[in-house]
């Protein structure tokens, strides 16, 4: 067999094993999700502008908490230097449950969420409900955001960017095994646009790629005994 087929059907194999073991629910999530929202430029005292990060806010100062079920997609179309409300961040309503906040969800939907200045802004933390085990091996997450964002799995960071920033992308690694908690906190400040987005690749995605390396092998395994 030559280097070439071995190493593809190598790969083939490995991929399609990973399959086996990838996690569910990061492709079905649900979230906890905490906001916080301020006027004055401080939560609690503590300025949290350039601070998406670990320890989050106190929940005693906390504007909400609710249930959102499905992929963090979240992309508001308004102009640079827009507001923007948590009806323009939060478009698919429906995925909203369990809604707890002082004047109900639709008083929560219409706050500004950001506004052009750094005097009002929020903060908000996406935790993963449910732990879960089977991580396969090099299993990534890329946060997509504006403004800052960082992730952490069983409380160690996978991404850090607590920033401002524009639209960028970061990519971490999952830890292997057992991950009992993983948590997306987000910053969205001096208004529009706001985008947060996290993708981990779906385990079709892998499949396809093992299958596509598969049968590259065995066409160029077919080509050789042409010859």
């Amino acid at each position: 067999m030559s280097s070439v087929r071995k190493y593809l059907l190598h790969g083939a194999v490995v991929l399609l094993g990973l399959t086996g073991i990838a996690r569910a629910d990061i492709y079905n999530p649900t979230w906890l999700v905490t906001a916080w929202t301020t006027t004055t430029g401080k939560i609690g005292g503590t300025n949290f502008i350039n601070a998406a990060s670990q320890p989050v806010p106190s929940a005693v100062d906390a504007l909400a908490s609710f249930t959102y079920s499905g992929q963090l997609n979240f992309d508001n179309t308004n102009n640079q230097g827009q507001s923007n409300t948590y009806a323009d961040f939060f478009t698919n309503t429906a995925n909203i449950s369990n809604f707890s906040g002082m004047g109900g969800e639709a008083a929560f939907l219409g706050t500004t969420m950001s506004s052009p200045g750094n005097s009002n802004y929020s903060y908000l933390e996406f935790s993963l409900q449910g732990p879960a085990a089977n991580i396969a091996s090099g299993t990534y997450v890329t946060i997509t955001h504006d403004d800052g964002a960082s992730s952490y799995a069983n409380g160690n960071k996978v991404t850090y960017s607590p920033g401002e920033t524009q639209a960028v992308s970061d990519t971490g690694t999952l830890p292997v095994g057992s991950m009992t908690s993983f948590a997306v906190d987000y910053v969205e400040a001096n208004g529009a646009p706001a985008v947060l987005k996290v993708d981990v690749p779906e385990p079709g995605s892998v499949l396809l790629l093992g299958t596509g390396l598969l049968v590259l092998g065995l066409v160029v395994r077919r080509r050789q005994k042409a010859l």
